[in-house]
């Protein structure tokens, strides 16, 4: 994600410049480029085999101008266990642009790759702020075909309490093109705005974050005047995109497992909300992640991805990874 205010970092002495070892590992285990069409467009995503065979997996889905590689160093951490993928939304990453978005279109594509990625008869999704968003209507349509979903920083509202992110934006703009990569890189933020320590998670997924613009190119919607480099999300993706208020309705009818993962020191960790989220579906577990801020994965990524496997196998334990008798016999018939 990119933004253009600048936001006070923590002291240089305690930023984590270097890659530590972990890190150093994850990204070794490097994930195949896949692409799975969705309405007619194309839909990037990465993948990784789990150490054994026949084992179930999970997708994860980026938030607001993210792309697939914020979990480049999470999804080998998984492997072990698990078939990960990890993808880019339409009108971002490395998926295609399109000329109209709604919920339905992101959770199509969500639902296109879960069932394209080897990722057993029933796969998990997990969604991160928008992402989570996206991947709380997915669960809603497609509920029935997954073992459940993870909503990592997104609330789910009743309907007096609906919120709309988009529809009273100002117009959008195309995104800026700047003249060389090391000037766009210098003006990669996190959106919302925050500190993170971890530097070297940041250099790594804003070099993924760029793509390079020739003179004439309209990949910001408009025929660029200059050569340089800019984003990779559609500036406009999100113009007139309704969100909806029946989020209470869709949580509660959601015919798979559920869980709740929020950073403990996140603006969007809202007691009254999670209060309301635990009594609506009981026994749903909603948790926080210490020294987490709103993008969980970068501030403690040990600390995501465990409870991310945590998750994992207490729901493949209670038989919901599994398809049920009736679906085998379904599968096998076709």
């Amino acid at each position: 994600m990119s933004n253009e205010t600048t936001i006070p970092n923590h002291p240089e002495e305690d930023l984590i410049h270097h890659q530590p070892e972990w890190f150093r590992k994850a990204l070794a285990e490097a994930g195949e480029d896949r692409f799975v069409t969705s309405e007619g467009s194309r839909v990037h995503y990465r993948f990784w085999p789990a150490r054994q065979k026949n084992r179930p997996g999970l997708v994860f889905v980026h938030g607001n101008g993210a792309h697939a590689r914020w979990f480049d160093f999470i999804a080998p951490l998984l492997t072990a266990d698990y078939n990960v993928a990890s993808m880019d939304l339409p009108g971002m990453g490395d998926s295609e642009w399109r000329t109209d978005y709604t919920r339905e279109t992101y959770a199509h594509a969500i639902a296109a790759v879960a069932f394209d990625a080897d990722l057993g008869p029933k796969p998990v999704i997990v969604g991160h702020s928008f992402g989570g968003f996206v991947t709380h209507i997915t669960g809603g349509l497609y509920g029935h075909r997954l073992g459940g979903i993870m909503l990592c920083d997104f609330r789910v509202c009743p309907a007096e309490r609906a919120m709309e992110w988009f529809l009273n934006d100002p117009p959008r703009r195309a995104t800026r093109i700047y003249p060389d990569f090391e000037t766009a890189l210098g003006r990669f933020r996190l959106a919302p705005l925050q500190d993170c320590a971890n530097r070297f998670i940041l250099d790594y997924i804003g070099r993924h974050s760029l793509i390079e613009v020739k003179k004439g190119d309209n990949r910001g919607r408009g025929p660029a005047e200059e050569s340089g480099w800019t984003w990779k999300f559609d500036p406009f993706a999100f113009e007139g995109l309704a969100m909806g208020s029946d989020h209470g309705n869709i949580y509660t009818t959601m015919p798979c497992k559920v869980a709740g993962i929020y950073g403990a020191e996140s603006k969007d960790y809202d007691p009254e909300t999670i209060a309301y989220m635990k009594e609506a579906r009981p026994g749903t577990p909603v948790f926080t992640i210490p020294h987490a801020q709103h993008h969980i994965m970068l501030d403690q990524p040990l600390a995501f991805a465990s409870a991310v496997h945590a998750l994992m196998s207490t729901w493949e334990a209670e038989g919901a990874l599994a398809a049920t008798e009736a679906e085998k016999v379904c599968t096998a018939a076709e």
